[in-house]
């Protein structure tokens, strides 16, 4: 069995940003530091930086130490407020695409349009925008939620940074033939669609596709997503251990992917199992 690896893997530039900005922040720090919930989608690394000093808060309660670090998804304003209050030192690690990602979301509020926004309900990028523009804004995660919009005047449209490409091309069609006037805004993660377009090729070549990454992770799902929809066998690990060897009897080639808050030793020990499965040595695939 050949093993194909992906270009694009491990941690794309906002998610390592934030994991070194956490970690640096607890080195320095004179008390505790905190995060509000998971400073990126990835268990093991979330893990690793509470080792290091990182705490995360699930309640307001929680929140007391010297620092406050902010999720590579931005945090609401509530939170941050109640972090500053207490004397918290404010370090900001949210990515700079979703930063302005929702930039442009105020701007085309601010400009009179009617705001329609493609993305996961319950997300902290969703979140923290529903909390700032409130019913200013409509978050729609399929067609089906978008075709309930009641669209009046001229509609924007953008979308959650990690969202699906093929998603997002379906609604704005969608929308298009329902206004006269229609503002299509591409706040996509360009490192989370390139993953996305390199699946859309692999899926053409491998027998099984393995996509690593934190079960809660958005832009992950969206890998696998692409590999159920092609009707490749495909399956989503956060760690070695969850692979199972019966999943590749028969399996000539199988390809391996990450989501981007995927660490690149968690990826080198999912290679090492395949491989300990009787696997070749790994190839890089061309995208």
């Amino acid at each position: 069995m050949e093993i194909v690896v992906a270009k694009h893997m491990g941690f794309c530039g906002g998610v390592k940003r934030a994991v070194e900005m956490a970690r640096g922040t607890a080195e320095a720090a004179d008390g505790r530091v905190f995060t509000w919930g998971p400073l990126i989608h990835n268990p093991q690394v979330v893990q690793r930086l509470e080792r290091a000093g990182v705490h995360v808060a699930d309640t307001l309660d929680d929140l007391h130490g010297d620092a406050f670090v902010v999720s590579a998804y931005g945090v609401e304003h509530a939170v941050l407020d109640a972090a500053k209050a207490r004397g918290m030192r404010v370090v900001d690690a949210t990515c700079p695409v979703v930063i302005r990602a929702h930039s442009l979301a105020f701007k085309l509020v601010e400009e009179g349009y009617q705001l329609v926004v493609v993305g996961d309900h319950g997300h902290p990028e969703m979140v923290t925008l529903k909390e700032v523009l409130q019913d200013k804004v409509t978050i729609v995660h399929d067609r089906a939620e978008a075709a309930q919009v009641k669209l009046r005047g001229r509609v924007a449209v953008m979308s959650q940074t990690t969202q699906s490409q093929e998603n997002f091309r379906q609604i704005v069609g969608d929308l298009s033939l329902r206004t006269k006037e229609l503002k299509v805004v591409n706040t996509l993660c360009p490192a989370i669609t390139v993953r996305q377009e390199e699946a859309e090729k692999m899926v053409e070549a491998v027998d099984a596709l393995v996509v690593v990454g934190g079960h809660h992770s958005a832009n992950t799902t969206r890998l696998w997503e692409i590999g159920r929809a092609h009707t490749v066998p495909t399956y989503h690990i956060e760690v070695a251990d969850e692979l199972k060897a019966e999943w590749f009897a028969g399996v000539r080639q199988v390809g391996v992917m990450s989501g981007a808050s995927t660490p690149d030793w968690i990826i080198a020990e999912v290679i090492q199992r395949l491989d300990a499965f009787g696997a070749a040595d790994p190839v890089q695939v061309d995208s």
